[in-house]
């Protein structure tokens, strides 16, 4: 069961109090741009990072200019995306064995041109927002503790009022105010929470719905998507064996040299 509206939404947790707020078109489109802004955000950062860090490494290069950090930058920015996407796709789909052996028989070159076609369609493909989950289920839980607590707090606060009766609201004019007071900022204060948790189930109905879009989008794709997985794999076993032969060839034993004793018995 996930924690939301589905708490929210709970009779018991409104005794005395209006339903619940219920997430609505609107609250779902609001937490859309929300979230494209924050992952924008994250793209711009990172750009700006990779930015800072070209300019640091060509910073005794004057012939570069600005124009040409910023091309860079972008074009590593997309690579990495690029590879993101690629391991993405291949946690979700798998080449088949004819499409491997296909691979295996393709020069570097051509494996390369099967990836970038794969990786190129990264700005087609719905994005991911998986990785904003955890910060907003973190926020949710937060709001959880804060609304039961107003819960607790304003079923408190109805039953002293009810304790009072009448008769003791008319002789203790000044607590039934005070209650009465403490009771609808109460209330208040859980609406407002109500929403807040109705934000933040619209925020993760989002991601949900965003990734069953890019699922169904990579299921669409697969052909080319594929392809892209099988040069990654094939390129990957093909580096693996030349290290391997490296690491062989430096471990293998040198032939031994003949002794001088030898070579004097040799010529003797």
């Amino acid at each position: 069961m996930r924690w939301g509206t589905t708490v929210v939404d709970h009779l018991g947790s409104y005794p005395h109090g209006p339903p619940a707020v219920r997430v609505d078109t609107s609250q779902l489109q609001a937490a859309a741009r929300e979230l494209e802004a924050l992952a924008l955000h994250e793209q711009a950062r990172h750009l700006a990072e990779l930015h800072a860090t070209l300019a640091e490494l060509r910073r005794d290069d004057v012939q570069i200019t600005d124009a040409e950090l910023d091309a860079q930058a972008g074009y590593l920015a997309l690579l990495e995306r690029g590879d993101r996407f690629l391991q993405d796709v291949a946690a979700r789909l798998q080449p088949g064995s004819e499409l491997l052996a296909l691979a295996r028989q393709v020069d570097d070159h051509g494996l390369g041109v099967w990836r970038q076609a794969a990786g190129s369609l990264v700005d087609d493909c719905p994005p991911s927002l998986v990785h904003l989950r955890w910060g907003v289920e973190e926020e949710q839980r937060a709001e959880l503790r804060s609304h039961a607590h107003l819960v607790r707090t304003e079923a408190q606060l109805s039953g002293l009022r009810r304790r009072l009766g009448l008769v003791g609201r008319w002789w203790r004019r000044r607590r039934a105010v005070e209650l009465a007071g403490q009771l609808a900022d109460c209330q208040v204060r859980r609406q407002r929470s109500a929403r807040r948790l109705a934000h933040l189930d619209a925020k993760l109905q989002v991601i949900d719905n965003t990734e069953h879009a890019r699922a169904a989008w990579i299921a669409q794709a697969r052909e080319i998507l594929s392809r892209g997985v099988a040069a990654e794999q094939v390129l990957a076993e093909r580096q693996q064996q030349h290290q391997d032969g490296q690491r062989t060839g430096a471990a293998r034993p040198s032939p031994p040299v003949p002794s001088s004793r030898a070579q004097l018995g040799a010529g003797s």
